[in-house]
C-alpha cells in the first residue's frame, strides 16, 4: 500500500521560537523582508553620515563619516533585531491563544483545526510555495502572508518524508 498519498496529521502548541524562526527566514528569503534589512542596515546609517555631512560640507572629517556610518549600521542591526523579536513576540500571543493546533496535510490542501472548533482549510492553488528551515516548514500565501508548521510536530519522522513529499507535488519550493 502506497502510504504517500494519506493525510499527515500534525499536533503542536505555539512557541515563541518558531514566531522568531519564521520572521529570521522572511527577512532573508523574501523581497519585503531584504527591503527592511535595507532600511535598517543601509538607509539609517545614511542619516547620520548626511546630517554630519551637510553641517560640515567639504571640511568633514572622513574618518567622522565613517565611525558615523559604522556606528549607524550596528544601530540599525539592533534594532532590526529588536524589531523581529517584537514581531515573533506578538504573533506568539496571537498563535497561543489556542492551547494546541492540529495541522492536516492532504492532497487536496492543508486544513488547520483548532481546540475552540473552529477550522480553515486551503487548497494548494492559495499558496504561492514553501520554504524549510531547520525547525520548520514556511508556507507563503500569494497575498505574502506566512504560515508555519513546526516539524517537532511530526509523529515519526517519515511523517515529514510524506509532507515534503506533498509540498514538492503541488507548491513551488522558495529559497
Amino acid at each position: 500500500m502506497d502510504t504517500t498519498d494519506q493525510a499527515v496529521e500534525l499536533r503542536y502548541g505555539a512557541e515563541r521560537r518558531d514566531a522568531w524562526e519564521v520572521l529570521r527566514w522572511r527577512a532573508l528569503r523574501t523581497p519585503a523582508g531584504r527591503r527592511e534589512l535595507l532600511l535598517w542596515l543601509v538607509a539609517l546609517p545614511a542619516v547620520p553620515v548626511a546630517l554630519i555631512a551637510a553641517q560640515h560640507g567639504r571640511a568633514a572629517d572622513p574618518a567622522g563619516l565613517a565611525l558615523a556610518g559604522g556606528v549607524g549600521t550596528a544601530l540599525g542591526a539592533v534594532w532590526h533585531c529588536l524589531d523581529l523579536r517584537r514581531r515573533a513576540r506578538r504573533m506568539h500571543r496571537w498563535a497561543a491563544e489556542h492551547p494546541e493546533y492540529t495541522f492536516v496535510v492532504t492532497a487536496h490542501g492543508t486544513q488547520n483545526h483548532r481546540p475552540d472548533g473552529t477550522a480553515v482549510a486551503y487548497k494548494w492553488d492559495k499558496y504561492r510555495g514553501w520554504a524549510e528551515t531547520r525547525g520548520l516548514f514556511v508556507l507563503v500565501f500569494f497575498n505574502g502572508d506566512l504560515g508555519w508548521l513546526p516539524k517537532r510536530a511530526a509523529a515519526a519522522p517519515g511523517d515529514l518524508d510524506r509532507i515534503r513529499s506533498f509540498f514538492d507535488r503541488n507548491l513551488t519550493r522558495i529559497g
